[in-house]
């Protein structure tokens, strides 16, 4: 019986998950059957069993092969360039992705996904991907005055909403101005008054 760890199990595992892959981008959640997977990948059903115990885990893991998480940005710049970094990565990778109509309807689907589940992990993981880095940027510049306190997933959603919708409904592709008009536009309304600055710096 292979280990784990056997370099057999582990080529038939990235066999299915390309497979699953492929199918994810050329035909979006619903394409990925075991029947499809097992005919492109090569390999026996009993062995995708092995490695995946259900469709839904299947298709959870090939979506995160696929969903790449954004570089975090130096944290010596100033809060508006790290914005400005991140939000640029966000906007790249929500631009390139190939599946944006798919994934996202599968993800919407997934609503009412157990946090136990495969579904209820992968919205967990792509939240996480894509969330944490901008949640981090904005809470250290809350401690340190730069920012007013704020719902931060609000925030989040004002800076990578447009970009999602964007994509979503066709428009065309965000430049890097856009992107800086985004920042600019939520740092507005966030930024902390010097008066304000001063009083955090001395507490």
């Amino acid at each position: 019986m292979p280990s784990p760890t056997d370099p057999r199990r582990a080529r038939s595992r990235g066999k299915l998950l390309d497979a699953a892959a492929d199918l994810l981008v050329s035909g979006g959640a619903a394409a990925v059957t075991v029947e499809a997977v097992t005919r492109l990948s090569g390999v026996a059903r009993t062995t995708l069993y092995r490695n995946f115990p259900s469709t839904d885990s299947l298709i959870a893991a090939a979506f995160r092969r696929l969903l790449p998480t954004p570089e975090p940005p130096p944290a010596d710049l100033p809060v508006r360039e790290q914005l400005v970094h991140l939000c640029s990565a966000l906007t790249r990778l929500i631009q390139t992705v190939p599946m944006q109509q798919s994934m996202l309807g599968w993800l919407a689907m997934g609503r009412g996904a157990s946090d136990d589940d495969e579904v209820g992990e992968l919205r967990r993981s792509v939240v996480e991907s894509y969330a944490a880095p901008l949640h981090e940027v904005l809470s250290a510049a809350e401690a340190d005055g730069t920012l007013t306190p704020g719902d931060r997933d609000l925030a989040v959603a004002q800076l990578a909403g447009p970009v999602v919708l964007a994509r979503i409904i066709g428009l065309r592709p965000f430049t890097e101005t856009d992107v800086e008009r985004l920042v600019d536009d939520f740092l507005r309304d966030r930024l902390a008054a010097p008066a304000e600055r001063r009083q955090e710096s001395l507490q």
